[in-house]
């Protein structure tokens, strides 16, 4: 099975808030829009979804946002403290897009003042044959031992990045990645699934979102989900 890749076309909402003639608050959510001549119906539900999402988050920015801003910039001025501009980003990335399979991930930057923004990062891979999404486990005969060599296969990357320096990771990262494990934080790539770690979750802010590539998976015939080989 090696069906082309779906189409994409992506849109943008993008504006720059005032009050009192100064710029509070810049936000920019892009949201893709997909198409397929052999998944048209489960693509539109997709399409629906990603649109109505955006069209939501615009809000929550226009609104919840704004107004922190806006209570920034009042007390900054009050203070005579400098007022540096807020800013929302949620910028998508495809990392998988063949095979009937869509797997994607967003990563929401809110920047509200203070020595750095935060980045929030969510992932959906889809299922182009029904429009559903793709669980990690789903297809799984033993779940359990699946994600005891995930977890496995993570501590081993740590150690060899903590060995070479590439990464800082906090002292307990052991229990860390543990008691975080998500199994809804994951996409696809052609080497593997990607798991992945939230800020702050098992490593300081300057090692970013911390990410471990998962190889031997493999994508059932169907398409349905997926199959874990030995890793």
């Amino acid at each position: 099975m090696n069906s082309e890749p779906a189409t994409v076309n992506k849109v943008t909402i993008e504006s720059t808030m005032n009050y009192n003639g100064i710029p509070v608050l810049h936000y920019r959510i892009d949201y893709p829009q997909f198409h397929h001549t052999e998944y048209e119906d489960a693509l539109k539900e997709i399409n629906k979804l990603y649109r109505e999402w955006a069209l939501n988050l615009q809000r929550k920015y226009e609104t919840i946002n704004y107004m922190e801003a806006i209570n920034q910039y009042e007390y900054n001025v009050a203070n005579q403290f400098p007022f540096h501009m807020h800013e929302a980003i949620s910028a998508y990335e495809i990392t998988y897009n063949q095979n009937a399979v869509i797997s994607m991930y967003y990563d929401h930057y809110i920047f509200s003042g203070g020595a750095h923004g935060s980045t929030l990062r969510v992932s959906r891979t889809w299922n182009l044959k029904n429009g559903c999404p793709i669980k990690l486990f789903q297809n799984s005969e033993d779940p359990a031992s699946d994600k005891a060599q995930i977890l496995n296969s993570i501590r081993e990357q740590i150690v060899v990045q903590m060995r070479n320096g590439e990464n800082q990771y906090f002292d307990d990262y052991l229990q860390l990645i543990f008691e975080h494990f998500d199994p809804s934080s994951f996409y696809l790539t052609p080497e593997g699934i990607v798991i992945y770690y939230e800020q702050y979750d098992i490593a300081p802010y300057s090692s970013g979102i911390p990410e471990f590539l998962i190889n031997s998976i493999h994508l059932t015939k169907q398409g349905t989900g997926l199959i874990f080989m030995g890793y």
